[in-house]
């Protein structure tokens, strides 16, 4: 229920996952008065997320140990043409986690510094700078008048309809299960290409033990995803889950995202790796950006939500724009073309560097270094004819 005449918050963070709890923590830990709410019951749960990560970016998050549940070394490749390889590389280069366990242990952080957390309660309607929030029942309505308001409620974000913000330019459907799987390797993550199987991006199988994987895929096309499933389950030699996450995945960042004092993060913002479709790493930063903000705006900083705009787009945002670029790759190439394009993962220079530099973070050095490479160029050209091809190789040379 909501708390009937409890004062305005200074800050007040819609959304309970990872982005609006450590956004909520920063404000919380420099001196705001910060509430969070969120319309979900169990701020626990999490989607259809890989829960895959670097360790630089699980190092920025601040989860706890017990969260990690694999170390990945390697990468397996399935080409669309139905032929597969393997990356390596000497030692960690990723962790999988459990999303549900590092919810919890966000959100614990963000209470113990004086977080007031409100389940069950939504952002429904705004009047200028005050806004109304009520219980998911639709009882206890409350009228507040945050200073600061951060959005980080997903990609169909209410705080981003009230104070009409623009949308990330697309969606990517994902469907996910954890199941009983023997992986070929507990360390290594299989990668799958094809438009039969997940066309406009790829399908995974994240191991998260010896005997258990996630296997998921996404694709833009939103009505194909359980046959798409299906299929994968099928190559794969299982059968279909009796339980499954579906998620939406949001893409391309919004020209305006913010306004006034109204800041978003995370997938609200479009803060997701068009290459990978991975939000933890840009939440990394942009969330603990926010919070600072906030705490900034309460000083007296002017344009809060320029100023944040303009600093989370130097850190990453520029990059995920050059990566819509790759991704955009995915969508338009014949799966033989893709295919080709996948196969200069082998070579050998290329393969070496992989495994020495490759970052889950970071493709787009991979790309230019790949670009870099006459041979590779010529066979980058001749498979992106055309417009994109152009403004791809514009951007990597």
């Amino acid at each position: 229920m909501v708390n009937r005449g409890r004062s305005n918050p200074d800050v007040l963070v819609v959304g309970g996952g990872p982005a609006g709890a450590i956004a909520a923590e920063v404000s919380a830990s420099g001196g705001a008065d910060t509430l969070l709410i969120d319309k979900k019951s169990d701020l626990g749960s999490s989607s259809a997320c890989g829960g895959l990560v670097s360790l630089e970016t699980w190092n920025r998050l601040g989860g706890k140990e017990e969260a990690v549940l694999n170390e990945i070394s390697g990468v397996v490749v399935h080409t669309p043409t139905g032929s597969h390889f393997e990356l390596s590389a000497p030692g960690t280069k990723a962790l999988v986690i459990d999303r549900d366990r590092l919810n919890v242990d966000l959100l614990s952080g963000a209470k113990n510094e004086g977080v007031v957390v409100q389940p069950s309660t939504e952002i429904y309607s705004r009047e200028g700078p005050k806004v109304k929030i009520k219980s998911v029942e639709g009882s206890g309505m409350e009228t507040l008048e945050p200073c600061i308001i951060i959005g980080a409620d997903g990609p169909q974000s209410d705080v981003r309809r009230l104070f009409d913000l623009d949308s990330p330019s697309k969606l990517l459907y994902a469907i996910q299960a954890e199941k009983k799987y023997e992986p070929r390797s507990s360390d290594f993550v299989e990668v799958f290409f094809g438009k039969d199987i997940a066309p406009g991006f790829f399908a995974w199988i994240i191991p998260v033990s010896e005997e258990k994987a996630r296997i998921g895929l996404a694709t833009p096309q939103g009505d194909k995803l359980k046959k798409c499933f299906s299929r994968l389950l099928d190559k794969t030699s299982q059968k279909t889950p009796d339980k499954f996450h579906t998620g939406v995945i949001p893409l391309g960042v919004p020209d305006h995202s913010c306004d006034e004092a109204v800041l978003t993060v995370g997938d609200a913002a479009g803060q997701v790796k068009p290459t990978t479709g991975g939000g933890l790493y840009p939440i990394s930063i942009t969330s603990k950006l926010a919070g600072r903000v906030a705490v900034k705006a309460l000083a007296g900083l002017e344009n809060p939500s320029q100023y944040y705009y303009d600093e989370w787009m130097s850190e990453v945002g520029d990059e995920l724009r050059r990566e819509l670029l790759l991704h955009k790759v995915l969508e338009r190439v014949s799966d033989r073309k893709l295919a080709k394009l996948l196969q200069l993962l082998k070579n050998p220079k290329i393969s070496r560097w992989v495994g020495e530099n490759g970052d889950i973070d970071h493709l787009y050095p991979l790309a230019k270094r790949m670009a870099k490479n006459p041979s590779i160029l010529a066979t980058i050209l001749r498979a992106l004819p055309g417009e994109i091809g152009s403004k791809l190789m514009d951007e990597l040379r």
